[in-house]
């Protein structure tokens, strides 16, 4: 049993020497081993004999055993070979059933590889068809770096590799088309881009007006200033995307991603340069010039350029440096350049004031739109200072000749107003006086139909003035916040115009009218027209464009100052031509020998018949003349009288007077001073005082001699002219040394002589 056992303890071990092939190692191993216990044996032989025969004994059976062990080694060896021969064909089959797996394997994967190739192909194909550009683009790049590679080998996917690089320039040409019909587009929305900009601006710059006038404090802000920015209401109004116009810029953003994609943005950048550069040229081109000048050719101009402009704004803060700003700074100055000189020769020889007023409205809200979005507008506002110029000179030009006209056409006759509307009428546009008998209240006082202190003139001229202010201001808004000297230009003008079409019109008239009614109505005229200028100074500084201080100053209240001293003059002159026939019906005796008496005598019919005419025509004639107007008249008058009284003695002829005649000649200078004096007016006298005072040195000084003490004359005869005194003295001597003056006492003609030596020494 236990041989058996140890046998099938060996079979196992037997059946791996035998898959390993190690049978002859096996086999000598165990000849080793059988020598090594031979030895052994016949060491334990040698010693015990008995022990060794018993060993051999032992052994003979071990060999035995080992023989019979061998055959059962063979015989096992023969099964496991007839067992592994199955196993092997088996293993063999199986084995070439796993290869032609492997291939078909391979095979699946081979084609589904070629299947997502051909079907990532068909798919760009769609997107392209589609318009996905981008995602086709992206496909592309997947096939090209990705699913192409391990199917390389195959001749499908070599020529579909080589026809990437036209699928790329197909979606190039693709996005190119369409950013080439957005462009059209683009360029065909430009005029109602433009027109709602602009039509948006002027409701922006009405609710701007409107507030300014309630709130006076902003009274002088401008459009687009940081003021109205920041308190100006805010109404939404997207220019680019509104119900009128829509302009999708999807297709440009589109055009610049691929590119971008292709790393061809250069290349985009130069040609959508160009191709904006020629529709500014072709716009342009289409208006090369607006003759014959209208404001609806120019609306329409403007519009399309606004439009233009307004979406480069757009591209240039959307697109992340695509468009260059110089290139756009470029064509705007170009633009502007070409506007200018379009406005510039439609105006040319233009001689109507609408016509420049429409255009500034134009420009201007041309400038404040464009403004807005950050262009530089500097050529456009000396456009429409330049405008303003012109539109200046025309209106000074229109204005001279309704101002020459007007004074032209003066009656020089009081205006009279039939009813309180007729009145209110002429009050509304005409400067009176706030207080005093001229003043709006007194005037209406009498009742109606009511005579007016001043001609027609004065109101018409007022109406135009007022009418050149609005229009001038009219003009100026919005954009005279940019120039100070606006304020300048309408005080200048305004200046010229009075100056050289009213004042100085009336100036010239003067010398051609005589009538004394006339001149005084041309004085009272020049006196509102002084008032005008004031409250028109005031006007100036309350309605003006720029925030400059101070007060403004009309030159032509000083030539109407003037003017007013020439026709005062002028009356003065006439009244005095009058008095000259008074005058010319004097007798004096001028060797009278017996003087008046010694309580004076009735003065000479000539000099009451003078005092008569001049009260009369103080009082009726020039009654309408102002007091102090009055008194400057009546003094000339009277003035000329004292100088016609001392012309007769300083003249040729009388060639001796005698002091009786001196005397004569006193007591009626004495009566005309009296006479003046009960007029009321004290300073009237005044034009007496050197004739006067040398009457007084001839007649009744104790001592002429007196006259040649400084203190004396200082204080008894400062006014008497020596010269004048000389001449006088002459005559007395030419009648003293006649047969008539021998009566004269020695003293009287020793002081005569000796005065009339030292002065003519002198």
């Amino acid at each position: 049993m236990r041989r058996n056992e140890n046998i099938e303890q060996l079979g196992p071990i037997l059946l791996n020497i035998h898959r390993s092939r190690q049978q002859d190692a096996y086999l000598n191993e165990l000849k080793r081993f059988v020598l090594q216990k031979e030895e052994e044996i016949e060491a334990v032989c040698t010693r015990n004999y008995q022990d060794f025969v018993g060993s051999v004994s032992a052994l003979l059976r071990v060999r035995q055993g080992t023989v019979s062990l061998k055959h059962r080694v063979v015989e096992l060896n023969e099964e496991v070979q007839k067992s592994g021969g199955g196993v092997a064909d088996k293993k063999k089959a199986l084995l070439d059933a796993r290869r032609v797996g492997q291939n078909i394997d391979e095979a699946i994967d081979t084609l589904q590889a070629c299947l997502r190739v051909l079907d990532m192909a068909s798919r760009v194909a769609g997107l392209i068809e589609g318009g996905k550009f981008f995602s086709a683009l992206r496909q592309l790049e997947d096939l090209q770096t990705t699913h192409l590679k391990p199917v390389l080998h195959y001749p499908f996917a070599s020529l579909m590799l080589s026809s990437i690089p036209s699928s790329r320039n197909q979606i190039r040409g693709s996005v190119s088309r369409s950013l080439k019909a957005w462009m059209y587009e683009a360029r065909e929305a430009s005029q109602g881009v433009g027109k709602g900009a602009l039509e948006a601006m002027e409701a922006r710059g009405r609710r701007w007006a409107a507030r300014k006038r309630r709130e006076g404090s902003i009274g002088l802000t401008k459009i687009n200033g940081p003021i109205e920015l920041g308190v100006s209401e805010r109404h939404e109004y997207n220019v680019l995307d509104n119900d009128q116009v829509r302009i999708d810029f999807k297709p440009l953003y589109q055009c610049i991603h691929i590119y971008d994609t292709l790393d061809a943005r250069e290349e985009l950048q130069l040609s959508y340069q160009a191709d904006r550069r020629a529709q500014a040229f072709l716009l342009l081109s289409q208006t090369a010039s607006l003759t014959p000048f209208s404001l609806s050719a120019l609306s329409a101009l403007l519009e399309e350029i606004v439009g233009f402009f307004l979406i480069e704004s757009h591209v240039l803060k959307t697109t992340n440096s695509f468009r260059s700003e110089q290139d756009v700074e470029d064509l705007w100055d170009g633009m502007c350049e070409r506007v200018v000189r379009i406005v510039d020769e439609g105006l040319g020889g233009c001689e109507d004031p609408e016509a420049f007023l429409g255009t500034k409205f134009k420009v201007l809200t041309f400038v404040q739109t464009l403004e807005g979005y950050g262009y530089s507008v500097n050529q456009l506002n000396n456009l429409l200072l330049t405008l303003f110029e012109r539109y200046s000179e025309l209106l000074q030009r229109k204005f001279s000749g309704d101002f020459e006209q007007i004074v032209l056409d003066d009656d020089h006759q009081q205006m009279v107003v039939n009813d309180p509307e007729e009145f209110e009428k002429v009050v509304s546009v005409s400067w009176l006086p706030a207080v005093g008998e001229w003043s709006a209240l007194e005037l209406q006082a009498p009742g109606f139909p009511l005579a007016l202190p001043f001609s027609q003139t004065y109101p018409l001229c007022c109406i135009d003035i007022r009418s050149f202010t609005e229009q001038y201001y009219q003009f100026s808004e919005g954009f005279a916040e940019h120039h100070r000297d606006i304020d300048d230009v309408l005080r200048k003008a305004l200046d010229n115009l009075l100056i050289k079409q009213v004042s100085e019109n009336i100036q010239r008239r003067l010398q051609m009218i005589n009538n004394l009614s006339q001149l005084s109505q041309i004085v009272v005229n020049v006196l509102f027209f002084q008032t005008a200028c004031s409250d028109l100074e005031t006007l100036l500084v309350t309605l003006r464009a720029t925030q400059r201080g101070g007060t403004i100053h009309l030159d032509s209240l000083a030539s109407f100052q003037q003017t007013l001293k020439l026709t005062q003059n002028r009356i003065v002159a006439n009244v005095s031509q009058k008095s000259d026939s008074f005058f010319e019906e004097a007798n004096y005796n001028w060797e009278e020998r017996e003087g008046p008496p010694h309580g004076g005598a009735e003065p000479s019919p000539y000099l009451m018949d003078l005092t008569d005419f001049l009260s009369t025509v103080m009082m009726s004639v020039l009654i309408q003349l102002p007091e102090f107007s009055k008194d400057y008249v009546y003094k000339g008058a009277l003035a000329h009288c004292a100088e016609v009284l001392m012309s007769f003695l300083i003249d040729k002829y009388p060639t001796k007077i005698s002091d009786a005649a001196l005397a004569w000649l006193s007591n009626d200078v004495r009566w005309l001073r009296q006479h003046v004096e009960n007029l009321g007016d004290e300073r009237l006298t005044d034009v007496f005082v050197e004739l006067e005072q040398t009457l007084a040195l001839l007649i009744s000084a104790s001592n002429m001699m007196d006259f040649l003490t400084p203190e004396i004359r200082n204080a008894q005869y400062p006014r008497v002219n020596p010269r004048l005194i000389q001449i006088i003295l002459s005559k007395l001597l030419a009648y003293y040394n006649t047969s008539a003056g021998s009566s004269v006492s020695s003293r009287r003609r020793t002081n005569t002589e000796d005065l009339q030596r030292i002065l003519s020494k002198n």
